[in-house]
């Protein structure tokens, strides 16, 4: 590996040098200080004190399954929870049914929107978190499975009086497919910023998906008051304004993770990209600065150093040495936290992905803009 000769360089040439150097430290410091957290994270001790927990879930024309789905919850260890089911207009026979089973099971409360409205999902939410009368609640979609029997004893065994809030994982099932792929790359990096962000006291979620919280958190703050005409995220705005440092718990057991069955639609990973811009405009500037950090130190890294190969390539060695550091430590890191979740089959996408994804929130937050302005002058 030649070293690098300074007393021939132009100052253009170390001021690229001393970018690139910077840009390099930045990004260590973001692996090894933030999201080597989230992989060395210890296991959760659980207490045996039960609290009582509601289960809200909305859904629509279930008809064909919503038995199967209620006998899932019914088959959990955990016995002091509700489930408040919240019926969205469907047009089958799903609110009738329901009603059947709730005559049978105590644990069963039904309620339904009586005609479809702009604002269903949120108003779902609203109407389920009034109904529910336990202090504690965590939502799932109705697509959405636990993946063990002690998935809500576990979570119930993290509460204590100093927790406002846990955030487990969530995904989707692992199916053939392009599109399933890039959902399951997009939700696992969600978890992969967010979480590490929890464990460095900036604490926020991408997803309300598998997040047991206070009730009192979402009336507090008067709910959904000011929040109606965001139109992709939901209980991710009212998490991400009230949670503080110390009081929000993180859990990467697996046996706390849910996955949601979808179906084949190319507007899902697109809806996730949305959700997510939304979801960091939204936040406060301390967080927005360090996101925006990241990905901005990450295109550059590279970036810089393609720059630097091209005009210096007698120093190719060098440069591509510091950039294979970077990359081995980033496998790493990936590798063992995927091997915590236990996500199989998306090692390498998943890598590639995390270092593409600055560009692709660059692209929707740009599109985003573009569409917010002309709405604005229509």
């Amino acid at each position: 590996m030649e070293l690098i000769n300074f007393q021939i360089l132009t100052i253009s040439d170390m001021v690229l040098i001393a970018l690139f150097l910077i840009t390099f430290i930045v990004q260590m410091y973001f692996l090894l200080g933030v999201y080597l957290k989230l992989v060395l994270h210890k296991k959760e001790d659980y207490k045996t004190e039960p609290n009582q927990i509601t289960i809200i879930l909305p859904l629509r024309n279930e008809e064909a399954r919503i038995r199967e789905l209620i006998t899932t919850f019914t088959e959990l260890s955990f016995t002091d929870y509700q489930i408040m089911v919240i019926d969205e207009f469907s047009e089958d026979d799903t609110l009738h049914i329901l009603n059947i089973l709730a005559e049978t099971n105590p644990r069963l409360k039904v309620t339904s929107l009586s005609q479809e409205t702009r604002f269903i999902e949120k108003q779902s939410i609203n109407i389920g978190l009034k109904g529910a009368s336990s202090p504690w609640i965590v939502q799932i979609t109705s697509n959405s499975v636990p993946v063990s029997p002690e998935w809500l004893s576990k979570l119930n065994g993290l509460l204590d009086d100093n927790t406002d809030a846990v955030i487990a994982y969530s995904n989707v099932e692992r199916k053939k497919g392009l599109r399933n792929l890039i959902c399951r790359l997009e939700l696992f990096s969600q978890f992969m910023i967010s979480g590490s962000r929890v464990l460095s006291g900036k604490p926020f979620v991408f997803s309300e998906n598998n997040v047991i919280f206070r009730k009192s958190m979402y009336f507090d703050t008067q709910g959904f008051k000011h929040k109606l005409n965001l139109n992709f995220a939901n209980l991710e705005l009212i998490f991400n304004e009230n949670f503080r440092n110390g009081r929000i718990k993180l859990t990467t057991n697996p046996e706390l993770a849910v996955r949601e069955q979808i179906e084949d639609d190319r507007g899902d990973h697109v809806k996730l990209l949305k959700k997510t811009v939304q979801i960091r405009q939204n936040l406060s500037w301390k967080k927005k600065s360090d996101l925006f950090l990241d990905d901005f130190t990450k295109i550059l890294l590279t970036g810089i150093a393609i720059t630097l190969t091209i005009l210096h390539p007698e120093y190719w060695i060098t440069f591509s040495s510091v950039i294979m550091i970077y990359f081995i430590v980033l496998l790493i890191i990936v590798k063992k936290l995927l091997i915590r979740l236990k996500e199989r089959k998306i090692f390498v996408p998943s890598f590639v992905y995390i270092l593409i994804k600055p560009i692709i929130n660059c692209c929707f937050f740009w599109s985003m803009y573009l569409i917010h302005r002309r709405s604005r002058w229509n």
